[in-house]
């Protein structure tokens, strides 16, 4: 066991997985975890503040994931629980995953041994979990006055342990492509490839998320895309546990639509010291696993986080990249760490993407620690609460009927409760866009329900029904009204209520008085993915395509459904509902209820599937901002079929 500081600092071999269209990095290092040690395929991540671990936690139907291995933490002689109340831990709009914390040894290079802090995995599903490469994380945030305290900051505990000089604060990642092989070292820099034509991102704090403060950000002076300026004085932030672009919505729609439509489009981003430009060729990357193997999709994609854009991989696999910290001095062998930025070098053997250079030379070489306090700038910010700007908080229509929603970026999710027909709580789904209603434009917003109760209840033929809302938020003197347009699916005869069809009703929803401000209730029952006859690629004659798959909640009472839509305007997320239960209540059709959001309208998307002859024949609400006096032609209605592809 070594205890000694490494003046070459330490080396954690990486490897490249297969990529996945998941948006997580394909790039992990083994490190065994416990003793004996149990080797683990870990990403080290520059995008998060906290130290993970897949574990034994999980129900064996539960946390699967590509690279498909666990900590068994009853095996291990040095674990311990430091707290075994099982809470939820998110990643934002990525996913969730439930947690317990723990305590063991990490066995890192050269036999150096590290007691570490860390969440145990204890549940999480999505196909953006079964496609990762690795089986745990390794926080690497900007700095020690953000990261997670139930968790260990590694970086922070091998300088606190004498391995790690505290003069050279650096982090830096070495990894080639082709190969499939590269590093990450803590404690130094190569300085052969800290040459030539670099760029140097000062840190900059995101604050338009709570919560997220620990991202390696910094200002971006404009963002164009074949030419056009699509955003200016915007957030940058380089994540090492991500893949593709993602951030902003409206800037990542606005991405593909253009790349859809022109010529192979450059896109550009501009920083005070630099520029970096990325062509098609490395923006567009083949699917080497998942549901989109073998495909060549460009790596854009809309995530809820306002102004800023996000990537990891892409642009870290053409560049040798240092993180640098400000080490502050508070006591014996005790340090915290403050952010300076990353630098970033063209690799001398890949394509030169950093095309212009202005940034100070960087200097290699041990820096000084301070003594001194470090203050970080006041992170302010408007409170949240559900009311003018925003879907989230509560709504009641003119039957009494309660709708409960809550927003993440633009995404919306929550629970509603009827007060005709079938009486209890039902998911909710769909998009808002981001922009607020005024008083000449409103805010369109497109929702999808499942009728199928998540509660116990008694069932009856409805609970095989879905809903599709579309429409938008107005202004109507100083009061918010939500107008939607809505698509009752009835996939079956119900006696006595209606027969099987599509039926259409106006709604009108307000905010219910002083209960505007209460908390939004959100369904969170996990969901794992399952079998289901939707599953897979639609084409419809015009050419836009649909990719889908479904996850049933643990109770299969839900059926939840995600994908893509493909059309002329780009590659959207869709999400919604689905009749799982179809077959086994001997139906012929499969009710189901989508939505999803383009950079200026949003649609809904409802109908069955045909299940004898594979046809899903949709009904499409489109909803574009209108004037208040206007919303009479706020929703746009159109029928597409479609056929397996």
């Amino acid at each position: 066991m070594s205890t000694k500081t490494l003046p070459n600092g330490l080396t954690f071999p990486m490897q490249r997985g297969p990529f996945q269209n998941n948006g997580a990095s394909p790039w992990y290092s083994t490190i065994a975890l416990g003793t004996p040690g149990q080797p683990l395929k870990w990403a080290i991540d520059t995008g998060t503040n906290i130290t993970w671990s897949t574990s034994t936690l999980c129900p064996p139907d539960q946390c699967q994931h590509f690279s498909d291995n666990r900590f068994n933490q009853e095996t291990s002689s040095t674990f311990a629980f430091t707290d075994c109340l099982q809470r939820p831990y998110s990643f934002g709009p990525w996913g969730t995953m439930q947690v317990e914390t723990g305590t063991d040894v990490l066995i890192a290079p050269n036999d150096v041994v590290v007691p570490m802090n860390f969440f145990l995995a204890a549940d999480y599903s999505g196909d953006q979990f079964r496609q990762l490469d690795w089986d745990a994380g390794i926080g690497l945030p900007s700095s020690s006055a953000y990261s997670e305290s139930r968790s260990s900051f590694l970086f922070q505990e091998l300088m606190n342990n004498g391995h790690i000089d505290p003069k050279q604060p650096y982090v830096a990642f070495d990894w080639n492509r082709d190969k499939q092989s590269g590093t990450c070292t803590m404690g130094s820099v190569d300085q052969s490839k800290a040459q030539g034509p670099h760029l140097f991102l000062p840190w900059a704090a995101y604050t338009k998320i709570p919560g997220v403060e620990y991202i390696w950000a910094t200002s971006l002076s404009s963002y164009s895309v074949g030419g056009e300026v699509l955003a200016t004085d915007i957030s940058f932030a380089l994540d090492s546990g991500s893949s593709q672009f993602k951030g902003d919505d409206t800037l990542m729609r606005q991405t593909l639509a253009r790349i859809a439509h022109k010529d192979h489009p450059d896109v550009v981003m501009k920083f005070a010291g630099g520029e970096i430009t990325l062509g098609p060729e490395l923006y567009n990357v083949h699917i080497e696993e998942g549901p989109q193997k073998g495909q060549t999709i460009p790596q854009f994609a809309p995530l809820g986080l306002s102004d800023l854009v996000l990537v990891g991989s892409l642009v870290m696999e053409h560049c040798y990249t240092v993180h640098e910290y400000q080490v502050v001095q508070c006591g014996a062998g005790t340090y915290s760490l403050a952010p300076v930025g990353i630098w970033l070098f063209n690799r001398p053997d890949g394509p030169k993407i950093i095309t212009h250079s202005s940034s100070p030379p960087f200097i290699a070489g041990p820096r000084s620690v301070s003594t001194n306090r470090v203050v970080l700038p006041a992170i302010t910010r408007t409170p949240s609460t559900p009311g003018f700007g925003s879907v989230a908080g509560l709504w009641t229509n003119e039957y009494g009927s309660l709708m409960s929603l809550v927003v993440e970026g633009n995404k919306v999710s929550g629970v509603y409760q009827s007060s005709t027909g079938s009486t209890g709580q039902y998911e909710v789904s769909g998009y808002q866009l981001g922009t607020a209603a005024t008083a000449t434009q409103g805010q369109p917003v497109a929702l999808a329900i499942d009728w199928h109760c998540v509660g116990k209840g008694t069932a009856d033929p409805s609970w095989n029904w879905s809903s599709s809302l579309c429409g938008q938020i107005s202004l109507q003197g100083k009061e918010e009204v939500l107008t939607l347009s809505h698509l009752l699916v009835a996939s079956s005869d119900f006696a006595g209520l209606t027969a099987q069809g599509t039926y259409v009703d106006k709604l009108v929803y307000r905010r219910p008085g002083r209960m505007q401000r209460a908390v939004p209730t959100r369904a969170t029952a996990i969901a794992s993915r399952v079998d289901n006859p939707l599953t897979g690629t639609w084409i419809a004659p015009d050419g836009t395509g649909l990719n889908l798959w479904v996850e049933a909640t643990k109770e299969g009472r839900v059926g939840r459904v995600q994908g893509f839509l493909i059309n002329a305007e780009g590659q959207t997320q869709v999400v919604g509902f689905t009749d799982i239960k179809a077959m086994a209540s001997g139906l012929v059709l499969q009710s189901l209820a989508l939505s999803t959001a383009h950079s200026s309208h949003v649609q809904s998307l409802c109908g069955t599937l045909q299940m004898q002859d594979q046809t899903l024949a949709l009904a499409v609400m489109t909803s574009a901002p209108t004037a208040p006096g206007q919303t009479y032609v706020q929703t746009r209605l159109t029928a597409l079929v479609f056929k397996r592809g």
